[in-house]
């Protein structure tokens, strides 16, 4: 038996020889272990500083697109694209118990070219085509009515005889000043079919006469007197009525205003509400001197003229990019090989006096509604109205103040008041010629005298900048954001509101008037209004509506007044149908799809009625509509409108509204 001692020995001898002829063997094991531990070690670091630089980036990539998202919102607000414009609450009620009446629709005109001269603007895209079947279609139907170049329905005599029912197309300009562009005729178009799919089927939009020989007073049709307010009103009704369309254009009359004032226009108390509320813009502007410096390094590159506009007009200019997809502009010390043109006054015109083109801070569409042509206020026989008459107002026959114009004869007679009411009141009219140069360019009219001998003493020669500024996304922003804010001031100001009270009175009126109508007679069934943003701005503030958003009008907004009568009409005490009676009869107010009834000033909570109804679009969806007693509008207009005056009629409130109440 061996020595287990022995045996141990032998193996512990082994195994030390072992390791002893193999020790590189666990030298390079040991290194191969170390160098394993330092690869996990950098992999570890290397993984976490690339997992930081992935949330760097996607922490900027985050705030970008924030900042996209902010300037995304402000382009579907301020230029409604015609994707954008959907169905709201319009026409929808519950239908067992209400039945419709009649509708009455206001809507600013569609997207427009920019109401002022820019730097470029002649090369903008706004005569872009959109690609849409329903464009295409309103083309061809025009196509289809026209005989010698000019659809049936303007080629008779009328207020819009011979205006055109399309935007122009490859004029001299891409951009013309305050036209109608493809995209806003599209734009009302989709106005059109939302008013077809609420109301056509109820009213039988398509059964009114359609050959133009009798007016059945179904449908009422108003525009102002403007080639993109005319346009818009067609293109709507052709979406609303389809083939009916044309009766209604060929009857449309010709709104006195911009302010759809009919018979209730000069008011001297609105003028000086206007005088008022613009010196507290501009010292708002004032008071806030970062804004005022962007607003005048946006004008120097958007405008040829150098003078100050107001933050709205460097707005307006803004859209003319923004709605057309065109990029932000630049500025530099040429534009298109040529120097900046830098236009000079005359030394009457410096300094504090009104600019040359101060017609910037002032929007077109309101020239009608503030110089109350429509009632002679303004005397065309003094020394200042023959010197305007001789010079500018060769299409005005003082013989026949109420003879139908033609656009042209139009335009000139708007630059007849517009030189008389604001050069005759600032005493500086001496220099009429370059009044009559400078009133041409400011409405875009040729003008040959600017090749008159004195064109060297008015206009220097052009002068360089060095000065580069490109608008940015930002700046845009910036400006949009005080704008929204001074629509939260104006909306509260007590001065607009009574001006609006004013401007609106005689619209109001009007659309009163019809509802009794639609009560009384059961006719008109439908009245379409197409005006412009100051038509509904004024009247959103004699409704009394509070919200700045519904105060800041985008293209082709919409203001539906929509009539109902309970159509159960059973006697409580004799069980048989009756007479409907005043009592009967409600409305509702949808702006932009939205309800607005219950927020109107004088439609009490305790008289509304509200009921839960279906979303037109989505079938899931539940909200609350409302319905106000008619009586309240009428007791509105009749009783309360003017108590803000202490009056109780427009005379009596645009009379004693004087200066010391300013």
């Amino acid at each position: 038996m061996s020595n287990p001692f022995s045996n141990r020995s032998k193996f512990i001898t082994e195994i030390m020889k072992f390791s002893f002829h193999h020790r590189a063997f666990y030298c390079y094991l040991g290194m191969s272990l170390w160098i394993f531990f330092l690869i996990t070690v950098m992999y570890k670091y290397m993984s976490t500083g690339e997992d930081s630089a992935v949330v760097k980036k996607v922490i900027q990539n985050e705030l970008m697109s924030r900042t996209d998202s902010k300037f995304r919102k402000i382009y579907l607000r301020v230029c409604s694209p015609p994707d954008n414009i959907v169905r709201g609450s319009e026409g929808v009620v519950d239908s067992d118990t209400w039945l419709l009446q009649g509708v009455l629709v206001l809507t600013r005109h569609g997207d427009r070219g920019p109401l002022t001269h820019l730097k470029g603007g002649d090369k903008l895209p706004c005569d872009t085509v959109p690609i849409s079947p329903l464009l295409k279609s309103y083309e061809e139907y025009v196509a289809n009515a026209s005989g010698s170049g000019r659809p049936w329905w303007v080629s008779g005599p009328g207020p819009f005889h011979n205006f055109p029912s399309l935007p122009p197309r490859a004029g001299s300009t891409h951009c013309a000043l305050g036209q109608l562009t493809p995209r806003g005729l599209l734009q009302m178009l989709t106005v059109g079919n939302i008013l077809r799919e609420a109301y056509a089927a109820k009213l039988g939009l398509d059964n009114f006469d359609s050959t133009g020989k009798k007016d059945t007073g179904l449908a009422i049709s108003y525009s102002t007197r403007y080639r993109r307010t005319f346009q818009s009103l067609c293109a709507a009704w052709w979406g609303a009525a389809r083939g009916a369309a044309g009766a209604r254009l060929a009857a449309a009359r010709e709104a006195p205003s911009a302010a759809f004032c009919f018979r209730d226009c000069a008011c001297a108390a609105s003028a000086r509400l206007t005088k008022k509320i613009n010196s507290q813009d501009q010292n708002r502007l004032e008071s806030h001197p970062a804004v005022k410096e962007l607003v005048s390094k946006l004008s120097k590159v958007l405008f040829e003229s150098q003078e100050r506009p107001a933050a709205h007009v460097v707005r307006d200019a803004l859209l003319a990019y923004m709605c057309h997809d065109a990029p932000l502009p630049c500025t530099t010390d040429k534009v298109g090989g040529k120097a900046n043109l830098l236009i000079k006054g005359h030394k009457k015109f410096r300094g504090e006096n009104i600019g040359l083109r101060n017609l910037l801070d002032v929007d077109i569409d309101t020239l009608n509604m503030e110089l109350d042509y429509i009632n002679n206020q303004l005397d065309f026989n003094n020394e200042v109205g023959r010197k305007a008459r001789d010079i500018i107002g060769k299409y005005y026959d003082s013989k026949d103040k109420k003879a139908p114009l033609d656009f042209d004869a139009q335009m000139e007679r708007e630059k007849l008041l517009y030189y008389q009411q604001k050069y005759m009141d600032n005493d500086i009219y001496d220099d009429v010629v370059i009044v009559k140069k400078n009133l041409d360019a400011d409405f875009n009219f040729p003008n040959d005298a600017r090749m008159d001998a004195d064109f060297d003493e008015d206009y220097k020669e052009p002068t360089e900048s060095t000065e580069e500024f490109c608008v940015k996304k930002e700046h845009v922003m910036s400006l949009f954001a005080y704008l929204e804010w001074t629509y939260r001031q104006e909306i509260k100001n007590i001065h607009n509101k009574r001006r609006g009270l004013l401007v609106a009175y005689g619209l109001i009126h009007n659309i009163v008037q019809n509802m009794i109508r639609m009560i009384s007679e059961n006719k008109p069934k439908f009245v379409l209004y197409s005006g412009h943003d100051k038509t509904l701005q004024a009247l959103i503030l004699a409704l009394g509506l509070n919200n700045y958003q519904h105060y800041n009008i985008q293209y082709a907004a919409r203001m539906i007044f929509e009539v109902y009568r309970k159509k159960d009409l059973l006697d409580e005490f004799k069980f048989t149908k009756r007479k409907a009676v005043a009592q009967d009869f409600y409305f509702r107010v949808v702006y932009n799809g939205e309800d607005v009834t219950n927020k109107l000033s004088f439609c009490k909570p305790r008289q509304i009625v509200v009921m839960k109804v279906v979303d037109p679009i989505d079938d899931v969806k539940m909200y609350n509509t409302y319905l106000c007693p008619i009586e309240s509008i009428v007791r509105f207009i009749h009783d309360d409108y003017f108590a803000t005056f202490n009056t109780s009629n427009y005379k009596d409130a645009c009379a004693s509204y004087g200066n010391k109440h300013l």
